[in-house]
């Protein structure tokens, strides 16, 4: 059993001094989820007045897992076809793509937690729909995703 301990530390040891150079942006994605479950959770209990549902917590905590393997799968494949500066960046894009959804998102339930907030709205309306008109090809995206798929 000690040699499994063993072989379990050296092996977690090695795979999280490989993924070094992405450790703060895993890092900081992470709390980005984090800080997207806790509020979506709050404005779900108290503004909406919904029960916990182990479903939707499922739900996010697997979409966070996967965007998180994604952004350690791009890294290690272009590290391992010997573009690593190209891996950092995609892992650089990938990574404000979702710092712009969830914060959109975290800011939608904060409008929802406090809709007195002249503030959270006004910032709420600048990332939502400011920055669409900068990037046409994103708002034709979500303007054909929400036909395909509204919540």
């Amino acid at each position: 059993m000690e040699k499994i301990k063993v072989f379990a530390a050296v092996s977690i040891s090695a795979i999280l001094a490989y993924f070094e150079p992405i450790q703060n942006v895993l890092v900081s994605v992470s709390w980005l989820f984090v800080l997207n479950f806790l509020f979506g959770l709050l404005a779900g209990l108290v503004a909406n007045k919904e029960r916990f549902s182990f479903r939707k917590a499922f739900v996010c905590i697997s979409e966070a897992s996967v965007f998180l393997l994604i952004l350690a799968v791009v890294f290690y494949i272009g590290d391992h076809i010997g573009v690593r500066a190209g891996a950092l960046q995609a892992v650089s894009t990938i990574t404000y793509a979702l710092i712009y959804f969830y914060s959109v998102n975290i800011f939608k339930n904060l409008r929802q937690l406090f809709p007195g907030s002249k503030t959270i709205a006004f910032i709420h309306y600048l990332i939502s729909v400011e920055i669409l008109q900068k990037l046409p090809h994103l708002n034709n995206f979500l303007r054909k995703e929400y036909r395909e798929n509204p919540d």
